[in-house]
Order: structure tokens, then sequence, then C-alpha cells
């Protein structure tokens, strides 16, 4: 127990370096990406994990689940979730896709609200947010591959963002169901979130850097 406990410390303290590591090189090649529509967004979601690290920072132990800082995660959330939804509304050209995304976004909008007055659904908003999200990237990846830009996809950004994300959020569907159910509350779980966390920002890093600059 002792291992597990220095293991969780020594990844809960890595994991938001490398958080912040992927804000800085997403600033730093902005210019590279800049004529993505969508990437106004992808910096405005990275910067709303830096804002709720600041306010957890004073009010709470971080965000990550934990169960004292439950409400501020569930906050996080709502914010988490519509700024995913933006990113992808920005990358989605199909007009039938584009209204499966408004759908989605209504949708879990709704549940999330209606959690306030029916308190049990609390339990799921996260869950359900890491399944209508990866809903959301499989609709992209759909695209994808129906377009001209599947010959050269390795090369192209928001391919190792949508890689991350869903490699991610289908990991917290899981982990989210088992952690608030107290199923399984172990604290040696989160050195698996924090270890999906680390690797979800080296893909994005990994992308910026590599990917080929966007054309006008």
């Amino acid at each position: 127990m002792i291992e597990g406990a220095v293991a969780e410390e020594l990844f809960r303290d890595i994991y938001p370096i490398i958080e912040h590591g992927s804000l800085i090189f997403a600033l730093i090649y902005y210019n590279k990406y800049k004529n993505y529509p969508f990437y106004k967004y992808f910096i405005i979601y990275l910067l709303n994990i830096l804002l709720f690290k600041i306010i957890d920072f004073f009010i709470g132990d971080g965000v990550s689940g934990e169960e004292g800082n439950f409400d501020l995660y569930n906050y996080y959330t709502f914010f988490e979730f519509n700024f995913i939804v933006l990113i992808y509304y920005s990358l989605i050209e199909n007009k039938k896709n584009l209204i499966w995304i408004k759908l989605l976004a209504v949708s879990f909008n709704l549940i999330y609200f209606i959690s306030f007055y029916l308190s049990f659904l609390n339990l799921y908003t996260v869950q359900i947010e890491g399944f209508f999200n990866s809903l959301l990237i499989i609709i992209y990846f759909i695209e994808l591959l129906n377009s001209e830009m599947v010959l050269n996809y390795k090369k192209i950004f928001p391919f190792w963002m949508s890689v991350g994300f869903l490699l991610f959020y289908l990991t917290s569907i899981p982990f989210f169901t088992l952690l608030y159910s107290k199923i399984f509350d172990n604290r040696l779980m989160f050195v698996l979130l924090y270890s999906i966390i680390i690797v979800l920002h080296l893909i994005f890093i990994y992308g910026l850097v590599t990917c080929k600059k966007a054309e006008n």
C-alpha cells in the first residue's frame, strides 16, 4: 500500500505539468494552426483546465474526480463538454452530422440541468459526458474517413487530437462508474486516471509538433 501511495502521489504531481505543457505548446504553435476554425476552442478547452486547477487550488485538492471535489468536477464537466462540442461543430462540415452534433449538445445539457433537480443523476453526468464526447469524436472520424483528408490523416492535427480525446473519454466511463458507485475506489485507481491524462496531453503535443501547417 505504501508503494501504491507513492506511485499515486508521483503521478498526481506529474500529470498537471504535462497538462500545462500542452497548453504552452498550443500557444507556441498558434500561428501554425490558427487557420483551423476549431483551434481557438481547443485553446479555450486547455485554458478551462488551467482555470479550474486555479479554482481548485484555493477551494479543494485537485480537479481529479476525488470525492472532496465532486461538485467542482461536476461544474467542470459542463464547460468541458460544451467546449468539445464547439471544437467538433467547427470541424464537421456535413449538414446531417451537424444536426447530430446539435442534438447531442442539447441532450447532454438537458440531462446536466435536470441533474440539479434529480440528484441521483449527479453520479452519472461525468460518464454520460464521456459517452456523448465519444459519439462526437466518432462522428468526426466517420466524416474524416469519407473525405480526401483521410489520405494524409497522420499529418492532420485534429486527427491526433481526436485520438487522444477518444482514448481518454472511453476510459473515463468505466473509471468514474466504478469510482462514484463505490464498487472500487482504491487510491491506486487514480494512477490509471493520471496516466491516461498524461497520454492524452502527450498526444496533443505530438500532434502539435509533427502535423503540417493548416492551409489557407
